[in-house]
């Protein structure tokens, strides 16, 4: 499809002529071409051979049969058997205060025993329960510890919910040989040096019940020394990884269980995943003998879809004519009112602002021919994922209301959008929130046309 060259801004073109991602720790590497804005690839090529540093690492011990989170010998046999070297498990809390190898005492507990428990069982009667009702023989510390030392080859990455720093200190009391082999995941970054106290050497931030946003992250990684980053597929997806990887950290995602899935985050900057059953040799087989193609994931489907219908936008925004206001040609500085922005500079129709606050705004003048329709063409720089609002004015409601907006989301870096507003009542003014985080904002484009 042939873009409309004239409306397609520079950040746009620089994307398309130089945005290739080539990572580098790809077992097979996909040149791809990323468009800014749109979270869309292109396939170039497939081609060079490149060594993956970071492991693979089997989730809740890996897939046995069709079971996943079994926590058990027989997942981390086969997983091992499978090439795996790092395991994931999930450590528990019984009521006499050992730990287990159990997600929780719930919906796990149940779906490993087909009972339902109040609370935590003893150690005692969790072995018992492990002999009569279970299909596999899920761990203890102990046990785990005693498979631990006959594959001295192997790693463990600790995932403990439930007084994490009590457990990573009862276990590196009490296997202090194995500290080096322990990769404890850490859930806020306030733990972070207590667990280096206790002599652990790596460290993985796990993100899921981290509250904060990907620039919060990004503040905090710095002094926390990790060995890893671990995030869900949401965070991965909104850039987070590559803004790690310019910082030099390490990024996993979980849990992933097709092959093609994989290829796709590493593309968006993730070095490796949490997985149940994706061996990393079958992996290496089945791109040697072209098997699995980064083009063969749903998600990047998803992603070509988009950008089909970010050209399609683009397109319909070329071909209005009545041009109600350009920021290249019409900014006057008295004319915008502002809230929580510094106007830096404004040089070659590119304003850079400072947003001191969380509500940073720049209302532009009113309309002088109000129309029931409106397409707008964005070009802004960000300092970190968030979301861009457009809010809005008719001639039957003056002011701005949360129900008048349209929105878009912004990953960090450069960013291009387009944006149709409709409504009954002509439309009489727009404000632009360019975000929702303080920092720098350079917006090369502003742009509101009609036919």
């Amino acid at each position: 499809m042939k873009y409309p060259n004239a409306y397609i801004g520079k950040w746009h073109q620089m994307a398309l002529r130089t945005g290739l991602i080539l990572r580098r720790n790809l077992l097979t590497a996909t040149v791809v071409m990323f468009v800014a804005g749109t979270g869309a690839f292109l396939i170039l090529q497939d081609s060079l051979q490149v060594t993956n540093s970071y492991p693979r690492i089997a989730h809740a011990g890996g897939q046995v049969g069709s079971a996943t989170y079994t926590n058990s010998i027989e997942a981390l046999d086969q997983s091992y058997s499978a090439g795996f070297r790092m395991f994931e498990i999930d450590f528990s809390w019984t009521s006499d205060q050992q730990l287990v190898c159990l997600h929780d005492w719930e919906d796990s507990f149940e779906r490993s025993f087909g009972l339902q428990t109040r609370g935590a069982v003893t150690l005692r009667q969790f072995e018992e329960l492990v002999r009569q009702r279970s299909l596999y023989n899920k761990c203890t510390l102990v046990s785990f510890m005693d498979w631990f030392a006959a594959h001295p080859d192997t790693t463990l990455v600790t995932d403990i919910k439930d007084k994490n720093l009590d457990a990573l200190s009862l276990i590196s009391g009490s296997y202090p040989q194995y500290v080096s082999r322990i990769i404890p995941q850490v859930y806020q970054p306030e733990e972070a040096a207590f667990v280096k106290s206790l002599g652990f050497q790596n460290i993985i931030w796990t993100l899921y019940r981290y509250p904060g946003n990907n620039a919060a992250v990004l503040d905090m990684v710095r002094s926390m020394g990790v060995y890893a980053v671990t995030m869900d597929t949401v965070r991965a997806a909104r850039g987070l990884p590559l803004d790690l990887d310019a910082m030099g950290v390490a990024t996993y995602v979980h849990t992933i269980n097709d092959y093609a899935d994989t290829l796709y985050y590493k593309s968006r900057g993730v070095n490796e995943i949490y997985t149940d059953s994706l061996s990393p040799a079958r992996e290496q087989a089945l791109l040697e003998a072209g098997e699995v193609f980064l083009t063969d994931s749903e998600l990047f489907k998803q992603d070509q879809l988009k950008q089909l219908e970010f050209t399609r936008r683009l397109e319909i925004f070329a071909e209005k004519t009545t041009v109600h206001y350009s920021l290249d040609k019409d900014f006057i500085l008295d004319s915008i009112f502002t809230n929580q922005v510094t106007m830096n500079d404004f040089q070659s129709g590119i304003l850079q602002i400072t947003a001191t606050g969380n509500d940073p705004y720049l209302s532009f003048p009113r309309l002088s021919n109000p129309q029931l329709a409106l397409e707008l063409h964005i070009q802004i720089q960000t300092p970190a994922y968030t979301w861009l609002q457009v809010f809005y004015t008719t001639q039957q409601q003056a002011s701005f209301t949360e129900e008048l907006k349209v929105d878009a989301e912004l990953m960090r870096g450069s960013n291009e959008i387009v944006l149709s507003i409709h409504d009954e009542s002509p439309i009489t003014r727009l404000r632009l929130d360019p975000g929702t985080l303080p920092g720098e904002y350079a917006i090369q484009s502003f742009e509101i046309r009609s036919d």
